[in-house]
C-alpha cells in the first residue's frame, strides 16, 4: 500500500496491496498546527480515538479492515492535542484537509462538536467525488457516518495564479504566506499547503518554506524514488505530483513534510531541506 512503481492499471496495484499480508514499521498520522499573524490554522485532523471501536467504520470499508491498524489513546485525539497547548477548537481560524481519508478527516466530528462554526477547507474536485457521493467516499477510506449531518465546507476553487511549477493555487491568507496547490493522485482533489515562515534564529530573522504534502507520498524515499501509493486510483496523475512536487524543490529550498513519513518530526525539527537528485 506504501508504494509501488507507476503503472496505469490502478485495479492490478490494488489488488498487490491486498494480497500483500505483511506490515509497514508504524508510521504516524500526521497533523499540523500553522500560527500565523491572521490565526491558527490546522493541516488535516488525525485519526479518532475512536477508530478502534465495533462499529465505527462503514460497512463498506473494506480497505481499513485489511490495510491499517491503528495504535491510538482518547490522549492523542487531535482536541486533546490542542487543549494540552491550551487551544480550544474555537480559536482556530480554519482547517485545510488535504483530502477526507478517515485518517486525516478523523479528528473532524470532535472539532467541529467544540467549534461548530470552524471553516473547513476542501477542494470543489475532492468534495464532488467524495463529499457528495457519500457511498463512494465510505468504500474508499472515508467516514461521512461521522460527519456532521450539515456539514458544509468552504469549497476552494484554485486560482489562475502561477505558483512555483503549478498554473493554479489558492492563497489562504492576505500575505501570500499559506498557498494551497493541488497535489491529487492519492485521491482526486487532494491538496497541499506550502507555509513561507520568517523565523527568528540566533537574533535573526531566516525564511523557510514548509511543504505540507499529506499522502501525495507516504515517504522522502518514495519521493525520490518517484512511486505513489498502491492504493490510488490514478497513479499517473499521481506519479505527475511526485514529479511536480520534486521540480518545486528544485527551483526553491523546500522541507517537504509527508503526513506519514516516520522522520517528519526530524526533518521538521532539524529544518531538513529536500534536494531531489539530479537524475
Amino acid at each position: 500500500m506504501r508504494s509501488q512503481p507507476a503503472s496505469k492499471i490502478a485495479l492490478f496495484r490494488r489488488f498487490r496491496s491486498l494480497c500483500d499480508r505483511g506490515w509497514t514499521d508504524s508510521l504516524p498520522v500526521g497533523v499540523f498546527l500553522i500560527r500565523h499573524s491572521e490565526g491558527l490554522f490546522l493541516y488535516d485532523t488525525g485519526q479518532s480515538p475512536c477508530c478502534n471501536n465495533a462499529g465505527y467504520f462503514p460497512r463498506v470499508a473494506l480497505f481499513n479492515s485489511l490495510l491499517s491498524q491503528f495504535t491510538i489513546t482518547d490522549n492523542d485525539g487531535i482536541l486533546e492535542q490542542l487543549h494540552k497547548q491550551n487551544i480550544k477548537a474555537t480559536d482556530l481560524k480554519g482547517v485545510i484537509l488535504s483530502h477526507l481519508h478517515n485518517d486525516h478527516a478523523g479528528g473532524l466530528e470532535d472539532l467541529l462538536a467544540e467549534a461548530p462554526n470552524l471553516p473547513i477547507y476542501i477542494s470543489r474536485e475532492h468534495w464532488q467525488a467524495f463529499g457528495e457521493h457519500k457511498l463512494f467516499a465510505s468504500f474508499e477510506g472515508a467516514t461521512p457516518n461521522h460527519w456532521p449531518e450539515d456539514f458544509s465546507p468552504k469549497i476552494i476553487d484554485l486560482q489562475d495564479r502561477s505558483f512555483g511549477p503549478w498554473k493554479q493555487s489558492y492563497p489562504l491568507t492576505s500575505d501570500g504566506s499559506l498557498v494551497i496547490v493541488d497535489t491529487s493522485g492519492h485521491v482526486p482533489g487532494h491538496i497541499g499547503l506550502v507555509v513561507h515562515s520568517h523565523e527568528e534564529n540566533d537574533a535573526k530573522g531566516i525564511d523557510y518554506t514548509y511543504f505540507l504534502v499529506g499522502d501525495a507520498t507516504y515517504g522522502i524515499d518514495l519521493l525520490e524514488k518517484e512511486q505513489p501509493d498502491g492504493i490510488n486510483d490514478d497513479p499517473m496523475r499521481a506519479l505527475q505530483t511526485l514529479k511536480i512536487i520534486k521540480q518545486f524543490a528544485q527551483e526553491f529550498e523546500v522541507i517537504v513534510l509527508p503526513s506519514h513519513d516516520i522522520d517528519t518530526p526530524r526533518l521538521l525539527a532539524e529544518k531538513v531541506v529536500y534536494r531531489p537528485s539530479s537524475s
